[in-house]
């Protein structure tokens, strides 16, 4: 599947910064991961450091699938609301997720801090705005019940919003916990990382087959070379799908547009990021090279072809809804792209072991915050493999 259409803003930014070879010939190793892009490179990062004989493979080059697309805002904050995951999955549930995801934005901070290239990580103030009265009244829900569950925000009143955000709305949940990265470079650090405790990485290679056998799983390649494994870990994200019997995740198409670099952002900040309480809805944020980058319009998923020949007509409907919500910032279209993601019946990702699946693991991060999700998935794996399995498994396995 083409998850991105031709020109995904992250790739023209940075080139390819680094091939790996081919997978030409037969090798062993503790966990083989399936994906290289930003959840197959954390979970690589991690197991690496953690001392275990690593290999990943993709039949891409690295980070050139999802994660190229994304627009990175980096949020604790569910694509289902915290008052309606309750209503889900229950009370405790509900609040050990969000709880979770929240953590998630301090563990990437210290994981980027960590890294030897400059990923662009920049803690941002977010804005969930409201724009009427329906929507006002489910965030001030919202507020109180993300404040019971221990989680710091505020609501912002018409005026506060058009006086500290210059934005016209009836309301707004404002946090300071959100950020923003380089994916795609952040990707590529973190397989250095990974390679540099010994991990192996073969991009260009595609798994085709797998038998189990006493050791663990044998892996057959399209490079007719194979890989023995005593644990595979999934992370191909929403092309798992072909694999599993059962459905797991709608698949939808989102769409994405880059300005020029801008003399000014005012009234905007580029430590603030937005997103807007509507379906669909947009979400913006300032790089720190001084551009827009605003997405939104996401509809179903139908084939690679339809969605990007539906890109343009797109791109301009999100330019003409920032007009109006910024109408001071002057700016032109860059670059537009579009890609491909998925979404779960309560917006929480597939964590852990699938019983059909015997010596695999999934980390699969789908929603709108995938890369937290992510986070998360590579602490709960490090400490599966380390025999000390989390509770929090529970909250993100498949038969839930």
């Amino acid at each position: 599947m083409d998850l991105t259409s031709d020109h995904p803003f992250w790739f023209v930014n940075n080139g390819l910064i680094q091939t790996y070879p081919p997978l030409e010939q037969d090798v062993e190793c503790d966990v083989a991961i399936i994906g290289a892009g930003i959840t197959g490179a954390l979970i690589a990062a991690r197991l690496a450091g953690d001392g275990y004989s690593v290999v990943v493979v993709d039949r891409r080059d690295v980070g050139l699938g999802s994660t190229s697309a994304s627009t990175a805002l980096l949020q604790y904050e569910i694509d289902v609301p915290l008052v309606e995951l309750i209503r889900k999955i229950g009370l405790p549930a509900a609040r050990r997720a969000y709880t979770l995801s929240y953590g998630a934005i301090d563990n990437l901070e210290t994981i980027a801090s960590g890294l030897k290239v400059d990923c662009e990580f920049r803690r941002k103030t977010s804005v969930y705005l409201a724009q009427n009265d329906s929507k006002a009244k489910l965030l001030a829900e919202e507020t109180k019940a993300r404040r019971e569950c221990g989680i710091d925000v505020r609501i912002c009143e018409p005026a506060e919003l058009r006086d500290e955000f210059g934005l016209t709305g009836t309301a707004a949940i404002v946090s300071n916990q959100a950020a923003s990265c380089d994916p795609y470079r952040m990707t590529h650090a973190l397989i250095e990382s990974a390679v540099s405790n010994g991990a192996r990485i073969f991009d260009r290679t595609e798994v085709r087959g797998y038998e189990q056998n006493g050791i663990g799983v044998l892996l057959k390649t399209s490079r007719q070379a194979s890989i023995l494994a005593k644990t595979v870990v999934i992370a191909t994200g929403y092309e798992v799908q072909t694999m599993l019997r059962e459905k797991i995740v709608d698949l939808k198409n989102t769409y994405a547009l880059i300005s020029q670099p801008l003399k000014s952002v005012s009234p905007w900040n580029q430590d603030w990021l937005m997103w807007q309480a509507a379906d669909p809805y947009l979400y913006l944020r300032i790089t720190t090279d001084n551009r827009l980058l605003v997405g939104g319009e996401d509809d179903p998923f139908s084939n690679p072809r339809l969605r990007d020949a539906s890109l343009a007509k797109k791109a301009q409907t999100i330019r003409g809804k920032v007009i109006k919500l910024l109408p001071e910032i002057e700016w032109e279209i860059e670059f537009a792209w579009a890609g491909t993601f998925g979404e779960t019946k309560d917006g929480l990702p597939y964590i852990g072991e699938n019983p059909a699946f015997p010596n695999f693991l999934f980390a699969l991060g789908f929603g709108g915050n995938g890369i937290t999700f992510s986070v998360i998935a590579a602490d709960l794996l490090s400490g599966y493999l380390a025999g000390k399995p989390s509770q929090d498994l529970e909250l993100f396995r498949f038969d839930r």
